[in-house]
């Protein structure tokens, strides 16, 4: 793990100002800022371990003292000085004359030497040693020393000693500036990448602070999860909150218990000294303010916070914050607040008021998680409630959960719930509840239960006459045979859309509609512009935002699972835009996880590996939100040859069962292709086989039989012409293929199919593979390519003694074939290509034999054997 990521620009500004001083330009002071944590330790010890050429260096630290030490940094400094100049330093020091340790000092540092002097966290610094910072700034362009200076910016408050004396430098010419800032998400995923954490989440609760980040990635893949966090994190947080003063730390565990932000004038109720004691803890950087509101620089420092109040502290001060919060004026924007305190405080009656009233209002905004949330919440002390009540709440609940895109509790909720209406004996609502619990178990990849639960809603509500839930099962049974790649989606699809016209609902007949041009685009290839049609209708209908997260899912799915990833770019971003403004995470996160292979195709390796990781370390996601971001971080290692960290089954094997098709093509082409990047051609076949047993589309077949010949399999002749790339390399039009990848953005596929080409071919397929940095695939390529080239000399010298009309070897086996007797559909199928190409080798031939037709080729062929026999 590289820690010093985001640092280049800085380290080369303080190399490049070393530099100038060792050339003999004027000295000049560095003050290098930022927060705790932040790496300036660590950048001054690069910097120093790379000084080139190499200067003198001097070291001093200040530290965080009862009782500073005087001179402090200067002591220290006295090592790296000669025998002499040190000793006569430490007696001027020791004699505490301030006018002698400056002439000696200045003589010290005015010999022929160049110096750096590196003095680290000046926010402890003693007074002593501040004014001998402002004596060398002053008179720094007549030394050849750089004096680099480090202190933490979050601490200094305006009448902090350091502040004075920054602000007494701020005029100074040879004064330079440094900044350190938190680390971006790029650079925490970089930090994160293999580790099992979640790089957003990380990012989210460190704020980019590398301390923070590396203690966590330290703590392992359930650091975020746990309730006791790192040690060392506790520890820091907790020396901190040790400086302040009991009015401040009281102060300080208000405003945790209170979440990122609180509000001034809360603290105020619930701590009448709060305003007073609030200087205190931004001065000391412990908080930060914005405005009215003020809350921890970290989240984890919020966490560790908390985590320090003792119990019966903790409870009294959610209690005051219920208190405060519920006195009049109403706001209906506390209600989430009024929850959650009361939750703390164990009020269980406030809890289901607040909680339900607030989680209402969250799913009319739109916000799903936050609603999901709240009705957990409520559910946790709705114990005494009534049936009646109850069941609606756990629907609510199980509904904003599969929104926001978690499935397990949803699953749970609905259960529950279905078994209330049972109980209440309402068939109907027992029928729509069964109906979505085989929506919510589809995507964990329970594709028998899902069926059997979609059958039985559809059978409870048959037997009820038509109604709206009647139509809503027979579009949950379309939408399963949609992901079944089934052709009996349109019959589901043609019945509910008949009902949705007898029951005035536009909402069925838009689903409806989108399945119909569904199952058109997966058994055809065509039918894109309907189903584009219909997804645009619900995005801009109002109240459709379900129906339109589902159909711009599916839309983008296809696309990138038939690589149209000019197409699915436009409704990646368009879909993307409409649920993230919406709040449904299921859909967007399934957008996403899609993205990782649309990506890959694209061979923007990097860009995929980061969104995958984004993705399957998030473990609240489904098996359907992680499959793809599964298949492309195989793939990825594999093709790069690196060890896998994972293997495509656990999860990834629920996706192959019969419900689950539309992602089988991915996952078994997956494992035959790691399996022949590993030169495992026996593995590869049968992997590719074991898919192809269950496929049923086009596209899926064609990219399993492409792992079959190029394991050394045989295909059967298409008996069609050809509907994909695949269909193309299958048949050994590899030029044609290779250009159809292309145009299709895909250069690793295009390179794939080259394989099946000459030399030349080869060889770019090689160059293509080197550039992705595909070490593995650029194995096999080299395989291949020798192979060639051990054939060739020997096929072009017997090409010149055997046929004198130069025949390639392929035409010669056209040839051969055609004399006899074979039809071009019959040597198609026996050379595995197809009748189109046999047609343009057999013109080829009839040219270069000077024939007219096949006829006299056969003819031809016959008078030459008969010449041979006789020679013989």
């Amino acid at each position: 793990m590289d820690g010093f990521l985001e640092r280049d620009a800085q380290l080369a500004q303080l190399n490049a100002l070393a530099r100038r001083v060792a050339r003999g330009a004027p000295g000049e002071v560095v003050l290098l800022r930022g927060e705790a944590g932040v790496g300036k330790t660590t950048l001054l010890a690069r910097f120093a371990d790379q000084l080139n050429p190499r200067p003198r260096v001097l070291r001093g630290w200040c530290d965080p003292l009862g009782a500073p030490r005087p001179l402090g940094p200067l002591t220290d400094a006295l090592a790296g000085l000669d025998a002499a100049a040190g000793a006569g330093l430490a007696e001027a020091v020791d004699s505490g004359d301030t006018a002698r340790i400056y002439r000696q000092l200045l003589a010290a540092l005015g010999d022929r030497d160049r110096w750096v002097w590196v003095i680290e966290d000046a926010h402890w610094a003693d007074g002593a040693t501040l004014d001998l910072v402002r004596f060398l700034a002053r008179r720094i362009a007549t030394l050849r020393l750089l004096l680099v200076i480090s202190f933490r910016d979050d601490e200094l408050a305006a009448t902090h000693p350091l502040a004075i004396t920054l602000g007494d430098l701020a005029n100074y010419a040879a004064v330079s500036r440094i900044a350190l800032e938190a680390l971006s998400l790029p650079a925490v995923s970089a930090l994160a990448a293999g580790s099992g954490l979640n790089a957003e989440r990380l990012h989210q609760v460190t704020g980019g602070n590398p301390f923070f980040v590396t203690e966590v990635l330290a703590a392992g893949p359930d650091a975020l999860t746990r309730k006791d966090l790192p040690r060392s994190i506790s520890e820091a947080v907790h020396g901190r909150l040790g400086r302040l003063s009991a009015k401040a730390r009281e102060t300080v565990h208000a405003v945790a218990v209170c979440g990122p932000r609180a509000d001034v004038s809360l603290l105020e109720k619930m701590c009448p000294e709060a305003r007073t004691a609030l200087h205190e803890c931004l001065d000391a950087g412990v908080l930060i303010g914005e405005g009215e509101l003020v809350g921890f620089r970290h989240e984890l420092a919020r966490r560790a916070t908390v985590a320090q109040i003792p119990d019966f502290d903790r409870i009294d001060l959610h209690r005051r914050a219920l208190a405060a919060l519920a006195g009049p004026p109403a706001d209906p924007n506390t209600l989430a607040a009024l929850a959650f305190h009361a939750d703390q405080a164990g009020e269980s009656e406030a809890t289901i008021r607040y909680g339900i009233a607030a989680a209402e209002r969250a799913a009319s905004l739109g916000a799903n998680r936050e609603a999901a949330s709240l009705y957990a919440l409520a559910l946790r002390c709705t114990g005494t409630a009534s049936d009646e009540r109850r069941v609606v709440w756990l629907e609510r609940h199980a509904f904003a959960c599969y929104l926001s895109g978690q499935a397990e509790p949803a699953v749970a909720s609905l259960r529950e719930a279905i078994t209330l209406r049972r109980k209440l004996g309402d068939q109907l609502e027992e029928g729509d509840g069964l109906r979505w619990l085989s929506r919510l178990l589809q995507p964990l990849g329970r594709a028998d239960e899902a069926i059997d639960a979609a059958h039985a809603s559809l059978r409870l509500l048959e037997d009820l006459g038509p109604s709206p839930q009647l139509a809503w099962s027979l579009i949950n049974m379309a939408h399963i045979s949609a992901l079944a790649l089934d052709p009996v989606c349109a019959d589901y699809a043609g019945r509910a859309s008949a009902l949705a016209g007898e029951l005035h609902d536009p909402a069925v007949d838009i689903r409806a509609r989108g399945y119909a041009a569904l199952t058109t685009v997966f058994s055809s290839g065509v039918g894109w512009d309907e189903l584009e049609t219909v997804w645009r209708e619900a995005l801009w209908a109002e109240g459709l935002e379900e129906h339109a997260g589902v159909l711009g899912v599916l839309i983008y799915w296809y696309a990138v699972l038939r690589c149209e990833l000019g197409r699915a770019e436009g409704y990646l971003a368009e879909a993307s835009r409409f649920c993230d403004e919406r709040d449904l995470g299921m859909f967007s996160s399934l957008l996403t996880a899609a993205s990782t292979l649309a990506a890959l195709h694209r061979g923007d390796w990097d860009r995929a590996a980061v969104i995958a990781e984004q993705i399957v370390t998030r473990p609240e996601l489904s098996p359907q939100h992680r499959i793809l971001p599964l298949v492309t971080l195989t793939l990825l290692r594999a093709r790069r040859g690196q060890p896998p960290t994972i293997a495509l089954g656990g999860e990834a094997a629920v996706d192959t069962q019969p419900g689950n098709l539309v992602h089988l093509g991915a996952v078994w082409a997956a494992r035959a292709e790691v399996a022949w990047l590993a030169g495992d051609d026996e593995v590869a076949l049968a992997e590719a086989r074991a898919g192809l047993a269950s496929s049923q589309d086009p596209w899926q077949t064609g990219q399993l039989q492409r792992w079959v010949r190029l394991a050394g399999g045989t295909i059967e002749a298409i008996g069609r012409d050809p509907l994909t790339p695949f269909d193309l390399e299958i048949s050994g039009q590899w030029q044609c293929a290779a250009a159809a990848w292309m145009d299709r953005g895909c250069p690793y596929d295009a390179a794939l199919a080259q394989l099946g080409g000459d030399v030349s071919a080869v060889k770019e397929a090689l160059a293509t593979f080197r550039e992705l940095g595909a070490k593995a695939a650029a194995r096999r390529a080299q395989q291949r390519l020798a192979a060639l080239r051990e054939r060739a000399p020997r096929t072009r010298q017997a090409d010149k003694e055997s046929d004198p009309h130069a025949l390639t070897g392929r035409q010669r086996q056209v040839f051969d074939l055609l004399a006899a007797g074979l039809s071009n559909p019959e040597i198609a199928a026996e050379l595995h290509i197809s009748p189109k190409t046999v047609g343009h080798h057999v013109e080829a031939i009839l040219t270069k034999l000077g024939v007219q037709n096949r006829t006299h080729a056969v003819a031809y062929a016959l008078q030459r054997q008969a010449a041979l026999q006789a020679k013989s």
